[in-house]
């Protein structure tokens, strides 16, 4: 029975994540005609030259920095008119202490808005952070125009700051800057003190050092943007490391993103990033457990898709972002000299992941199709959307050694066949793929609640799809594995060298004798997939004891008993990977000790 609680706690964990479909436009910028020019008319018809960053104010008004035009434009939230908010489209400094609109900059790497709506320009290249006030009057808010490293406990105004590169402000009003040159993240106060919160004044590439201590004593590489959450936390994009770190409350710093290479990042209310891959033309999100999400672009450069499905829209070179209070996304478009718009889609699918790994939608590199990460038949999977359910989670019970097709007023369709569920909520759905499904290349996913049905996802489908749940819930580091004597594998409670390990997985594909969907593993004669399984524990062969059906749990759960090698130091994080029919699951770990 531990084993039944364990995993389907673990499948109730995975819904608190939400995702959801959006819908492209554009809403300023003519496209393909860079220039500067449209102040006081519709934004539509202005010009812009390389847009990069974008900001949105509690009103809903949109700023943008206007790159290569040296100057950032406003576009009313009421009027939908452009203005210059600041900069005269010519490099250099002046205009302290008059408007901000006939001000010079230079270089601008980003922009930020207070609760106030001061706006706050990281003027790199004049090695200060620039300050438009509530009258349009512009002013010096941090650093003396002097590239250094100094100042710290003193007014922002006197320190020196070495090409400052992201900004933001938190519910305080805190100012925080990611100071690049000197590898730092700088702090200013309400009453204008700054201070170093992360970083020690010099860079470190191709690691983090620091992870677990104090943000002060932890070294940067390059420190390029920097966001902030509802609970204060502090998150800091290290393109050196390609990596996001988190400052927690209490001053401690650990590596929150591996594999973060994005210039800019925004976040909303709930803790989600939001970011632009310039590289592959996309626009991809991260939930709070860690899951990523693509949410724009099809991976082809081009303008294309406004009025459809942001997925199958085209971006060129897109390198800003920003997020409003009622989840609308922002993005410079910079290649195409536009700005788009991202809105949600109040029901519909936003993404169909693995329920062990959560590998969810993922921009295909051909530029073709809905989604780059399979299912197999068989696999539970989790639905991630908006309008998907009842608002309250509704937890199924399985009637007649079966679970149901229906719950809480909702289905799911995958070729029009409904599919037994698990749970059901209106941001997550917990779906078992029908088995009908095996021998198929593609499903027609599709959600139906309350007499409608959702815009269709279309998902590839291959034989096996292995994901090994974890104890977490977020797919990666510690596995959901049992020890021998039956407790939870973990630091404190490892495996002992030589000893049989239980682990949980999903996606084998289709099994012998045929699966049914959503039946319950009772009896003598236990499903097995028809795809050989093979396990590597720390990158060694182990024996794999037993592979098919986890007793008394739905159909599709797959238990694998595996007995853990010699040959390997005792250790927390020890390498997991299990391959089904050629496929390998993504590496979880466990923890093992040799006597």
């Amino acid at each position: 029975m531990k084993s039944f609680f364990l995993v389907f706690a673990l499948l109730l964990a995975g819904g608190v994540a939400s995702a959801q479909q959006y819908f492209a436009s554009t809403i300023a910028g003519t496209g393909g005609s860079p220039g500067w020019s449209g102040d006081g008319g519709p934004a539509l018809s202005a010009q812009f030259t390389n847009p990069t960053r974008v900001a949105v104010d509690a009103a809903g008004n949109l700023f943008i920095a206007d790159y290569t035009n040296y100057s950032v434009r406003r576009v009313d939230k009421v009027s939908g008119n452009v203005s210059t908010v600041a900069g005269n489209g010519s490099l250099g400094f002046a205009g302290d202490g008059g408007k901000a609109a006939g001000s010079q900059l230079s270089t601008i790497l980003d922009i930020a808005v207070d609760a106030a709506g001061n706006v706050y320009i990281a003027d790199s290249l004049n090695g200060r952070v620039r300050k438009v006030d509530t009258s349009g009057n512009i002013s010096t808010f941090a650093g003396n125009g002097t590239r250094g490293y100094s100042g710290d406990g003193g007014a922002a105004t006197s320190a020196s700051l070495y090409f400052p590169a992201g900004l933001a402000v938190d519910s305080n009003g805190n100012v925080y800057i990611a100071d690049y040159g000197n590898a730092t993240v700088r702090k200013v106060n309400s009453a204008g003190v700054i201070s170093t919160v992360a970083g020690v004044g010099y860079s470190v590439f191709g690691s983090a050092p620091g992870d677990g201590g104090p943000a002060t004593k932890a070294f940067l590489s390059l420190p390029y943007s920097v966001g902030t959450d509802a609970a204060g936390n502090i998150y800091v994009g290290d393109i050196g490391t390609s990596s996001i770190r988190k400052i927690t409350s209490d001053g401690k710093i650990n590596t929150y993103v591996s594999n973060f290479s994005a210039q800019n990042f925004g976040m909303d209310a709930s803790g989600t990033i939001y970011y632009t891959d310039y590289k592959s033309n996309t626009v991809q999100k991260i939930l709070p457990g860690g899951t990523r999400l693509w949410i724009a672009g099809n991976g082809t450069a081009g303008w294309s898709g406004d009025g459809g499905p942001a997925t199958a829209a085209q971006f060129t070179s897109p390198y800003g972002v920003a997020v409003d209070g009622k989840g609308a996304v922002y993005v410079a478009d910079s290649g195409n000299a536009i700005i788009r718009k991202l809105t949600p889609v109040t029901f519909s699918i936003g993404a169909v992941a693995n329920a062990a790994n959560l590998e969810a939608f993922a921009p295909p590199v051909s530029g073709v199709g809905d989604a780059s990460h399979p299912i197999a038949a068989g696999e539970i999977v989790v639905v991630f959307g908006a309008g998907l359910g009842p608002d309250t989670l509704t937890v199924a019970t399985p009637s007649g050694g079966l679970f149901p097709k229906t719950l809480g007023g909702t289905q799911v369709l995958f070729n029009g066949t409904a599919a037994p569920l698990v749970y059901a909520s209106a941001t997550a759905v917990a779906a078992i793929v029908p088995y009908s499904l095996d021998g198929q290349t593609s499903a027609q996913v599709s959600v139906a609640y309350q007499g409608k049905t959702s815009r269709v996802a279309t998902i590839p489908v291959a034989p096996t799809s292995p994901g090994i749940f974890t104890a977490n819930a977020s797919g990666t580091g510690q596995a959901a594995v049992l020890n021998q004597n039956g407790t939870l594998n973990s630091a404190t409670n490892p495996a002992l060298v030589g000893s049989i390990i239980t682990l949980y997985a999903t996606g084998e594909g289709q099994t012998s004798p045929g699966g049914v969907d959503g039946k319950l593993a009772t009896g003598n004669n236990l499903p097995s997939p028809i795809q050989p399984v093979s396990v590597t524990i720390g990158g060694l062969p182990a024996v794999v004891n037993y592979a098919g059906a986890a007793p008394t749990l739905v159909a599709g759960l797959m238990q694998v008993n595996v007995q853990v090698p010699a040959g390997f130091a005792d250790s927390t994080a020890v390498p997991v990977v299990l391959q089904v029919g050629g496929v390998n699951s993504p590496a979880v770990t466990i923890a093992v000790v040799s006597q």
